[in-house]
């Protein structure tokens, strides 16, 4: 860890020289090792080295309250600082004179739009003293531009409002809608460039939707960048047909950077940026050990489905385990209320003792805060799970493939299981977990609510090495019927087989159902067999597009590091 410090610092030192070659650099230390401590103190040196009065840094942050405390923690006076961000009271912080501020603390949304087009060294916003920032620091994580994505179905929200004024782009933007109806996964569909073809530029178009709300203002906006582009397909399960593509939105010149980012041991689209477009370079790594971390993994589904259709039982199991400890403090990770169940209403209308020891944050919020660094009990309460466009969209994003090239499976795979790992990493470390003894993290005891199907109870020990996994079951559910024996018959099966698949017609014999559809109707899908079927390690498997029966996920997903005899 020592040594991995050390490179930070190095990279750090070679900025403030004008030495260092223009490089995307990452540490991905985990948290609590000493990242940020590292960047502080070498701050508090650079302003105090005569030698080097001349040299500024650019500090890009992405919470605004994280420019409070690193302020307070360099100990900057007002003259040594100033803030660019869309926080006016933030920015009166600092210094009003910019240019003349040793240290600009600016956020990742500010360079992207000021830079739109621009090299780095012209946008006079992000100077000191007319020249470009000589040390340049990205908290937290950062991707090479933006993955778009655009539903079929938000594409039909626009025909109406735009058609009054722009009646011919409604007909065009209507029959992109009807040709990609029929699209196949992974095909290419050529946008038409709008602006061109009509004479009507976006801020216009946005003027037709003036009444409309928000998300269809952002649909509009990303059709406008993708027109005149060649964009890929994706199929997203119930969602239908979307298009994707990326944008570039980093200067070309923004390097040399240094990059601060745990999740860069976990995070496939680092991966994807250093082998494809070969300019990014990892740091030193030194993973913590996770052995005084216990993650308990209910294997049911979490998502905001599983929450608008089981969200009682699921709050019931939430609740039973924090009665388990009422006199301790606990932090629940959850899914926002909007359109779904209010997880942290819920839990504190059930709970015992008092409500306070129970913090909640939810997901999107979930990073970047020390807050409940003290916390050592954590709920998952569910897990994020994008669409299958966003992930291809981040794959091509960070390999850097043109709208011709194709996304290898096994990268879509790796991009996917990444993300999962990123969300959950930086979810857990907001609790006690995130603290370091020597080499060691803080005592903590994790609880996940993530389905067999997911994959995620197998990558934990990849997330958090040394950490034991265990089998967490706060409701039991009564089986009955055919749905019993069905179960019985494959944990059996699995008992002597756990490595092999069961296909579905045994087990329909087995319960003494002939008809394959009526077993699927009646037993497959039906919502207390699926859950038990999670809860007990098994998923629907095959080798092509349909599965054709049932295997163990642990023989599926080829994860090691999960103790059989507690999982």
């Amino acid at each position: 860890m020592w040594s991995a410090l050390e490179d930070v610092a190095d990279i750090l030192e070679q900025m403030a020289e004008g030495t260092c070659l223009p490089r995307y650099y990452l540490a991905s230390l985990d948290p609590g090792v000493g990242k940020t401590k590292t960047m502080i103190h070498f701050i508090r040196t650079l302003l105090a080295s005569e030698d080097h009065e001349r040299v500024s840094v650019l500090i890009c942050v992405s919470r605004l309250d994280e420019i409070r405390n690193l302020v307070e923690e360099m100990g900057l006076s007002r003259s040594q600082f100033s803030v660019l961000t869309s926080d006016t009271d933030l920015n009166g912080l600092g210094s009003d004179d910019r240019d003349q501020a040793r240290i600009l603390f600016t956020t990742q949304q500010m360079i992207e739009s000021r830079c739109q087009g621009e090299q780095f060294k012209h946008v006079s916003a992000f100077h000191y003293q007319g020249q470009a920032r000589d040390v340049r620091i990205w908290d937290e994580a950062i991707l090479p531009g933006q993955p778009l994505t655009l539903k079929r179905d938000d594409l039909g929200h626009l025909f109406g409002p735009i058609r009054l004024r722009h009646p011919a782009l409604a007909k065009d933007i209507e029959d992109l809608f009807i040709q990609i109806k029929e699209a196949s996964c992974g095909s290419r569909v050529e946008i038409p460039d709008y602006s061109e073809k009509h004479g009507v530029d976006l801020n216009t178009v946005i003027g037709c939707l003036s009444e409309s709300p928000k998300q269809h203002i952002d649909a509009v906006t990303t059709l406008w960048l993708l027109s005149g582009k060649l964009v890929t397909v994706k199929q997203d399960g119930a969602s239908g047909n979307t298009l994707l593509d990326y944008r570039d939105t980093l200067p070309d010149d923004f390097a040399p950077l240094l990059i601060l980012d745990a999740s860069g041991r976990v995070r496939a689209t680092y991966d994807q940026w250093e082998r494809k477009r070969g300019n990014l370079i990892r740091l030193s790594k030194a993973e913590k050990s996770y052995r005084n971390l216990t993650v308990n993994v209910w294997q049911t589904g979490g998502g905001k489905h599983a929450f608008r259709t089981n969200g009682e039982q699921l709050i019931d199991g939430i609740v039973s385990t924090i009665n388990n400890k009422p006199k301790e403090e606990w932090l629940v990770v959850h899914h926002k209320t909007k359109g779904g169940i209010d997880v942290p209403s819920g839990v504190k209308a059930l709970m015992d003792g008092n409500p306070g020891r129970v913090h909640f944050t939810h997901w999107g919020d979930h990073h970047g805060t020390n807050a409940y660094a003290h916390v050592s009990n954590v709920i998952l309460a569910g897990t994020l799970f994008l669409p299958a466009s966003q992930y291809e969209a981040l794959g091509r994003l960070g390999a850097g493939l043109s709208s011709a090239q194709s996304l290898d499976p096994q990268d879509f795979q790796q991009i996917r299981i990444g993300e999962y790992r990123h969300l959950i990493l930086q979810a857990l470390c907001r609790g006690s977990v995130r603290r370091c003894d020597g080499a060691v993290c803080a005592p903590c005891d994790a609880y996940i609510i993530a389905s067999a199907q997911s994959g995620i109870a197998e990558t934990l020990p990849e997330i958090f090495p040394d950490c034991r996994v265990k089998r967490w079951q706060p409701v039991k559910k009564v089986l009955k019927g055919k749905i019993a024996e069905a179960l019985k018959v494959i944990q059996d099966y699995f008992s002597s087989h756990p490595r092999e698949l069961l296909p579905f017609r045994e087990v329909a014999d087995a319960v003494q159902m002939t008809d394959l559809k009526n077993f699927r109707r009646s037993i497959r899908k039906h919502p207390d067999f699926v859950e038990a079927l999670a809860e007990a390690g098994v998923m629907e498997f095959g080798p092509g597009r349909n599965p054709t029966g049932f295997r163990m996920a642990v023989s599926v997903f080829g994860f090691d590091g999960i103790d059989d005899g507690d999982f």
